[in-house]
């Protein structure tokens, strides 16, 4: 199967990408984790982690999928707009299994391996707690987001109190690519916050 010369870069520097399925139909899937165990990629050189990414569905399921939407005979279907089945029966469409966030980690939870978890939407309360109790079981694991989607995510009239939530699970929300920012903490303050965003404003 072929991988884009971007996937294989992203593989060449951690093969845990996307559940060690990067650049292929499987990628984020359960299917791909386990192949990826079974063929012991976590003992290769490349491996740094297990990485991949969630949404929150519109009934308030957290689900595992790296794009924002899915493009079926040219038509694009708006994932966060569309149910937990909607959006496993058009992953079956396409012949992948779109799992859940707990099912990916039923089985990493009984790993020793490092976990990363980009968060790319959440939209509810609802959602947001769920994803709190998942990652409470996990000490190996830590969640990423760009700071645009982090802002969406965490919206500034509940973050200090999800903030808590996190800190009481022993969980971290870092900058994606720059692991060693805080994401809570920079937010509050405005100059971290301007220093951790992914572009700088041009010099006049």
């Amino acid at each position: 199967m072929s991988i884009s010369s971007r996937h294989m870069g992203e593989l060449l520097k951690n093969l845990g990408h996307r559940l060690g399925g990067s650049g292929t139909p499987l990628e984020n899937t359960t299917q791909s984790l386990r192949e990826s165990i079974e063929n012991t990629i976590f003992n290769l050189r490349n491996f740094r982690y297990w990485e991949f990414d969630i949404h929150e569905s519109s009934d308030s399921e957290i689900f595992v999928f790296h794009d924002d939407e899915i493009h079926i005979d040219g038509k694009s279907h708006t994932l966060n707009h569309l149910t937990l089945t909607q959006i496993q029966e058009l992953g079956s469409t396409l012949g992948i299994s779109i799992p859940t966030l707990s099912e990916v980690l039923e089985i990493l939870n009984e790993r020793p391996e490092k976990v990363m978890i980009e968060v790319k939407s959440l939209l509810t309360e609802e959602g947001r707690e769920k994803l709190v109790e998942s990652v409470s079981e996990n000490h190996n694991l830590t969640l990423m987001a760009s700071p645009s989607r982090f802002e969406k995510s965490f919206p500034t009239e509940s973050r200090e109190y999800w903030h808590q939530k996190l800190r009481q699970s022993k969980t971290k929300l870092v900058r994606v690519r720059r692991h060693r920012v805080d994401l809570f903490k920079a937010s509050k303050s405005r100059i971290l916050w301007f220093l951790a965003k992914p572009k700088w404003p041009p010099f006049l």
